[in-house]
């Protein structure tokens, strides 16, 4: 029985050093994608109409450690350089995210500019570029290595002989999006839609911590959906992420129904994500018309979780809205 647990903590240490590798190379996965949508696609800030401050929290796989945690604020404002038919708009957001992943930090700012143009009644075309500044610091107190093994004992005084570590790199990060949307009343249509295409590190910055070249991979994300209007009471929403990095690439498909409460635009929005080989993200939120929260839960779909429990992951958006459009057909971007 001794044999059998030291050969499972073995398997396990080898599996999340491999997924810690993988983390590195690539981005974070949310299971509200939307409601950071800097990071999905900046041109996303076409479709919003309010000046908006977004918090969002994720937690996963908290039984490894610390396990994960990512925290975030994201800001959009809008401005209105053109009424009417026509219309032009420039949109300007921030976005601010900490990201804590076992021995790894990393703090990613970014300023994002957007211009929006009205090509029909209903139709638009939204374009933008973003541009940030990325720390990551790597606290080589919490590693240990082979060599610090010696017959069987660990000692942390003991050398590890292995290459020297910065703990600090930074870097600059440039990424850009588009999207085009059909938004028209709800009393003239029984549907809008949206499709977009972004990418992200344009300029494979470099982000190893030793003389190395580690040229973090551009990512692709490719964006849809289609909000189809029921009965004054409930609609729904189906959703498709295609995301490509560095020969990896993820699909995610969600589905989202929005259940309307009295007259005052307030809204229970009850949704699902399927992420290819990884999850089954859940998540119950409530919109009204200045704030909207929204909770989500990670059931873990992936082979590690046949090794171990622990690793499903909780995540929490607040959203606070300030001079609300009066038109009811905007496309819901928050889940």
């Amino acid at each position: 029985m001794k044999t059998f647990y030291i050969f499972q903590k073995i398997v396990l240490t080898i599996i999340a050093t491999i997924l810690t590798f993988s983390i590195f190379a690539q981005d974070m996965r949310f299971s509200q994608p939307l409601a950071n949508p800097l990071k999905l696609n900046p041109a996303l800030m076409g479709m919003n109409e309010d000046m908006k401050f977004i918090l969002h929290y994720r937690n996963q796989w908290s039984s490894m450690g610390n396990g994960y945690n990512t925290a975030s604020f994201s800001a959009l404002y809008p401005i209105y350089i053109k009424e009417g038919k026509g219309r032009k708009k420039l949109d300007v957001g921030v976005n601010v995210m900490q990201d804590q992943a076992g021995a790894l930090k990393s703090l990613d700012a970014s300023l994002a500019i957007g211009y929006n143009l009205q090509i029909s009644d209903a139709g638009h075309l939204s374009f933008s570029v973003m541009g940030g500044y990325v720390q990551k610091s790597l606290n080589t107190n919490n590693l240990s290595f082979d060599n610090q093994y010696v017959l069987g004992s660990y000692s942390a005084s003991n050398p590890n002989n292995d290459p020297v570590l910065n703990q600090k790199v930074a870097y600059p990060d440039l990424g850009a999006g588009a999207m085009w949307y059909y938004n028209p009343d709800r009393d003239f249509s029984k549907l809008n839609a949206y499709l977009g295409v972004s990418a992200f590190h344009l300029n494979q910055p470099n982000e190893s911590f030793t003389a190395a070249n580690g040229r973090l991979p551009a990512r692709y994300s490719f964006q849809g959906g289609v909000k189809i209007f029921g009965n004054k009471k409930i609609d729904f929403t189906p959703n498709f992420i295609v995301n490509s990095q560095n020969g990896n690439e993820n699909i995610s498909a969600g589905l989202l129904m929005d259940y309307h409460i009295g007259e005052a635009g307030s809204k229970l929005i009850v949704g699902a994500w399927y992420r290819r080989t990884d999850a089954i993200a859940c998540s119950i939120g409530f919109e009204h018309k200045t704030f909207y929260v929204c909770y989500s839960y990670d059931i873990v779909t992936s082979k590690i979780s046949s090794y171990t429990t622990g690793l499903n992951a909780h995540e929490v958006c607040l959203a606070i809205k300030f001079n609300q459009s009066n038109k009811g057909s905007t496309i819901n971007t928050q889940n």
